[in-house]
Order: structure tokens, then C-alpha cells, then sequence
């Protein structure tokens, strides 16, 4: 691995070349196409990125379990209003700056080297005024008992500054395979740490814990997978023509997360910090499906659309390859969780969580959604439109803050509702400014989801009678569970072989690769 530096490294034998290319580079200037190699950086991408999320996730689930048993509603509901500080900042300091490394048409040491200190120093400021500004900020909120997490959480951002630059270079070369490891080893670590925390008594300390520990080994691997030393080759022109984009992008992280953060504080101040806890771990709950059916997918959007960005027939042909592969996992899982969720959460994580279960089946209605947004900040990203994803995000914030409003006084299951409702009324929004960006068709994104979706929802009436039928005679609530699961992914399994024909061509590419596998033995 050759290392950034101002001048180029003398020529090593057997050294991967570097991604910082001199201007000159003709690579820089050959037309990107959605071509076989393109195609199968993105898969074999996609491959890693989806073992390093299920080992990831795995782990994550079980350490979530044992600290939902340890810990309370309210516990959980505190911890994520001082997360809300940490993520927001974490999308300020960090978040814009390093997009500009996939999207960039020719990466220079200067442009490495700004993206870094600029995220450093910005982090630094950050975590330095949240530790000053949480006291009075959370007194006036009379949520005076997040303070120390709020504080503890802010110094997430420099750990965080650190390894960011890194991973972004690189996931620019689709080096997700190396992430991977740095994945299972940061939360094996955090996990333990948190674990450790909570058996020792330390109550919401033990979640700062985790993630701080996280955190750390996240950027000492980050820096394992691209050994890069940062230069002294910060340029102010460089920062002036990267800041619009990243300024933009990184708004566009905070506003999109800030209707789930808003959320919390009218659950905490209307109703109360159990509600927040309950919410959280429902939230929690679906995004461990999400993560292993769509961030996959999602991860590697960036790098591949942004290849294609020049061209708009194989950007659009890229983005329909990755919903619809995506739609295969996601629809199914999220359905059969909304249909087991009520069963399933509380038998996991305890009686004391037995709302989580119906929020989860609620937030699980929002399966189309789920398939179809995850895509639309990539797409946009890659086109350089910023303005646009800062526009929607807003509006986002805006409806989301609105119907948790009026919802709030009936309720935690009403303010469930409400979310569902608002994001089906978002949905022609995101799909009007795709084609306006794009020229992506409404009916080709929706066509891409339709069949899966299909399948899906066919799969979760047979589990639903199943589970009617098998629950009075099983005193164990894990034993149905088991067997809808199991009966689900069989019938699912047929359904989507039977109506779809892109299935049944992955299905006839992996048995032919298969016997290959097996005659080379």
C-alpha cells in the first residue's frame, strides 16, 4: 500500500497502485459504463458488506438483548436523546466532507488531506462546545439527567474524525472486504465493553461505554485497512471548492436525522423517557432487518452510481439492479417481522417491552418505503445534488415534527401510526425528484419492488394463520416462532421462484457456479 503523501512514493514492487492519481491519469477520463467489472466490484462489494453487516448485526443483537434485560425503558430513552447530540454533530464535523472522496473525478493528496484536518478540527470544536453547552441546554429541557451522557457522547466525534478520511478512501477502491474485519472487531469490542459496564452497575454509563469503545476500535482499524498518513497538504482553494457540497450534504444528514431526534423529545416531554425507550428499541429492532436486507446494498450505491454519473441510461440500470436485489431480502424479512414482532419482541427482550412489539409490527407496514428510500440519497449524491436532498430532507423534518405533534396527546401506538402515514404521503415527493434528476420512471422503481413485494405479502398471511394456529400449543414462545420463520423463508422461497424471472436466473447462475465449484474438486 503506497501512503499519501506530497510527493509521489518511489515505485515498489508488488505495491496495489495508489487511488491519488496525478491529473494526468487517462483512467480519469475513460466513460464509466454499468459494465462487467463495475458490475462485479458492486457484487462481490455487496458480498462482503453483507457478511460483514450479518456477523456485525449478529453480535449487535445478542449484546442488545442482554443490555435490554439489564437495563430499563428509561434507561434506553435517556441514552438516545444524548445520542441525538453526538449523531448530529458526528453529521456536521464529519458527515459532508467525506463524500467528496467516492464522488471525485480525480483524488489528489491535497484533496485527502483537507477532507481530514477540516473533519478533525471541526470535531474537536464540537465536542469541546458540547461539553460547555449541555448543562444549561438539558436543564432547560428538564432533561438534566442526560448531561453527562450528552458530554460523554460529544468526545465520540474526534475518534470518530480520526478514521473517517480512511474509510472513505478506502470504500472508494470497493475495499469492503478489509471493513469487514474492522466491523466484527469494533463491536466485539464496544459490545464487550458495554456488557462489562451494565453487569458492573453503571446503569446508562454502560450504553456511552459501548459506544465509545466502538468507536476507538472502529479508527484504529480503519486505519489498519488503509495505512494512509495524513500530509500537510491542507489547501484552502481545495476546502473552497469541496465546501458547497459537503456543507449541503452534511445539512442533509442533519435534517434527515433529525425527525427521528425530534421524535424523541416530543415522546420524552409529552408522554415521557419510557416512551422514548420503548420506541428506540422498536426502532432498534427493525433497523437490525434493514441492516442486513438493504445497508448492504445501500453502502455500495455511492461508489458504483457515482462511477456512472456521467451517464444517465446506466445510472438508471444500476439503481434498478440494486433496489430490486435488495427488495428480494427486505420485503420478505420486513413482513415477517411485522407479522411475528408482537409474539417475537417480548418473548427476545422481556415482558417489560411488550409495546417495542407492537411499534415494530406498525413500523413494518412502512415496507415499500423502506425499499425504495434507502436509495434515493445515493442516487441524488452521485448527481451532485445536494440543494435537492437538503430541500426533501427538510420538508422530512418539517411532516415528521408535524404528525408527531398532533399525534402525541393519543398516544405512542398513535404516534406510530401517524409516522407510517406520513411516509406513504412522502413517497411521491422522493420518486418525482429521482425522475427529475435522473429521468428514473415512477413505474420502473416501483416495478423493481412489485413482485418481491408480492411474494411477501403472500408468505405473511401463511405465517400469520401458522402462528394462530401453532401459539395455544406451545407453553415455549420460541418453538412457533421457529417454525413460521422456517415455513416463511420455504414459502417465500417458492413464491418468488415462481413469479419472477430474475430470481430464477440468480437461482440457475448459483447452481451452475456450484457444480463448477464441485467438478474442480
Amino acid at each position: 500500500m503506497t501512503i499519501l503523501s506530497g510527493k509521489p512514493p518511489a515505485p515498489q514492487k508488488n505495491t496495489r497502485r495508489s487511488e491519488l492519481r496525478k491529473p494526468t491519469d487517462p483512467d480519469d477520463d475513460k466513460p464509466a459504463s454499468y459494465n462487467d467489472t463495475l458490475r462485479r466490484k458492486t457484487r462481490w462489494s455487496i458480498l462482503w458488506t453483507i457478511l460483514r453487516i450479518l456477523s456485525d448485526q449478529v453480535f449487535a443483537f445478542v449484546v442488545f438483548v442482554v443490555l435490554a434485560r439489564l437495563l430499563s425503558p428509561a434507561d434506553f430513552g435517556i441514552y438516545a436523546i444524548a445520542q441525538a447530540v453526538a449523531e448530529i454533530g458526528r453529521a456536521i464535523a464529519i458527515g459532508g466532507m467525506v463524500q467528496n472522496i467516492p464522488r471525485a473525478k480525480k483524488l489528489t493528496p491535497a484533496l485527502a488531506d483537507t477532507v481530514f484536518w477540516t473533519n478533525l478540527v471541526s470535531s474537536l470544536v464540537l465536542a469541546f462546545a458540547v461539553l460547555l453547552l449541555a448543562p444549561p441546554v438539558m436543564a432547560m429541557l428538564e432533561l438534566s439527567r442526560a448531561t453527562g451522557p450528552v458530554q460523554g457522547l460529544g468526545f465520540v466525534l474526534p475518534l470518530a474524525a480520526l478514521g473517517a478520511t480512511h474509510l472513505s478512501l478506502r470504500l472508494r477502491e470497493f475495499g469492503h472486504k478489509s471493513l469487514a474485519l474492522r466491523s466484527v472487531v469494533s463491536g466485539t469490542i464496544g459490545g464487550a465493553a458495554g456488557i462489562a459496564a451494565a453487569l458492573a452497575g453503571w446503569g446508562i454509563w454502560a450504553l456511552v461505554v459501548q459506544r465509545l469503545a466502538t468507536e476507538a476500535a472502529n479508527t484504529i482499524m480503519s486505519w489498519h485497512a488503509y495505512p494512509w498518513l495524513p500530509g500537510r497538504n491542507f489547501s484552502v482553494p481545495q476546502l473552497r471548492a469541496i465546501w458547497a457540497f459537503g456543507f449541503n450534504i452534511a445539512l442533509h444528514q442533519v435534517l434527515s436525522l433529525l425527525p427521528r431526534r425530534a421524535m424523541d423529545l416530543i415522546l420524552g416531554s409529552i408522554i415521557g423517557a419510557a416512551a422514548v425507550g420503548l420506541n428506540r428499541t422498536a426502532r432498534r429492532t427493525t433497523e437490525l432487518v434493514l441492516a442486513g436486507t438493504v445497508n448492504p446494498f445501500n453502502f455500495v450505491a455511492l461508489q458504483t452510481l457515482s462511477r456512472l454519473q456521467s451517464d444517465s441510461t446506466e445510472l438508471i440500470k444500476a439503481y434498478r439492479w440494486m433496489v430490486s436485489k435488495s427488495a428480494m431480502l427486505s420485503c420478505p424479512a420486513l413482513v415477517g417481522l411485522g407479522v411475528l414482532a408482537p409474539e417475537a419482541i417480548p418473548t427476545i427482550f422481556g415482558e417489560k417491552w411488550e409495546t417495542s412489539g407492537a411499534l415494530v409490527q406498525i413500523m413494518c407496514l412502512m415496507v415499500v418505503p423502506y425499499a425504495l428510500s434507502s436509495f434515493t440519497s445515493p442516487m441524488l449524491m452521485a448527481l451532485g445534488r445536494a440543494g435537492t436532498l437538503r430541500t426533501f430532507a427538510l420538508g422530512q423534518l418539517v411532516s415528521t415534527v408535524a404528525f408527531a405533534l398532533a399525534a402525541a396527546p393519543f398516544g405512542l401506538i398513535a404516534v406510530a401510526c401517524a409516522n407510517v402515514v406520513r411516509a406513504y404521503l412522502a413517497l411521491p415527493f422522493q420518486l418525482w425528484m429521482l425522475r427529475s434528476a435522473s429521468g428514473l420512471r415512477p413505474q420502473d422503481a416501483l416495478g423493481a419492488i412489485a413482485k418481491p413485494l408480492l411474494a411477501s405479502l403472500v408468505m405473511g398471511a401463511v405465517v400469520w394463520a401458522l402462528m394462530d394456529a401453532l401459539q395455544p400449543r406451545f407453553s415455549n414462545g420460541l418453538m412457533p416462532i421457529a417454525i413460521c420463520v422456517a415455513t416463511g423463508m420455504v414459502t417465500y422461497g417458492v413464491l418468488i421462484y415462481a413469479i419472477s424471472g430474475e430470481a430464477r436466473a440468480i437461482a440457475r447462475s448459483h447452481v451452475k457456479a456450484f457444480r463448477a465449484r464441485a467438478l474442480k474438486r
